[in-house]
């Protein structure tokens, strides 16, 4: 099976062999297996551009996307902002690695 991609500005994610693997603008920043991944795209005003929120989970039963920020036991968050328009893109990806984990999107 090829890797899961999707590129995003200078954000590459990627996913091959069960674990999930984050470059931002070419550096690696984080590599993790998928049972203990989380993300989240968080807005803090209605049509403000929101923020990627990647790192792992305390339970691996929490969802792999939309993860309640509470439930990260280690979060990491490239600098740059997720225009609502954008978050939908995201959602489609992380649910498919969702999928491939065998875990939950909310």
């Amino acid at each position: 099976m090829d890797p899961l991609t999707f590129d995003y500005e200078n954000l590459h994610l990627r996913v091959d062999q069960g674990v999930f693997e984050l470059f931002d603008a070419g550096r690696s920043e984080l590599r993790v297996p998928l049972r203990w991944l989380g993300a989240l795209v968080h807005y803090k005003k209605t049509g403000k551009p929101g923020e990627l929120f990647i790192g792992t989970v305390r339970d691996p039963d929490a969802p792999l996307y939309g993860t309640d920020p509470a439930a990260f036991r280690y979060s990491t968050s490239p600098a740059f902002r997720v225009p609502p328009a954008d978050e939908p893109l995201f959602r489609a990806y992380f649910t498919e690695v969702a999928r491939l984990a065998d875990r939950r999107a909310v």
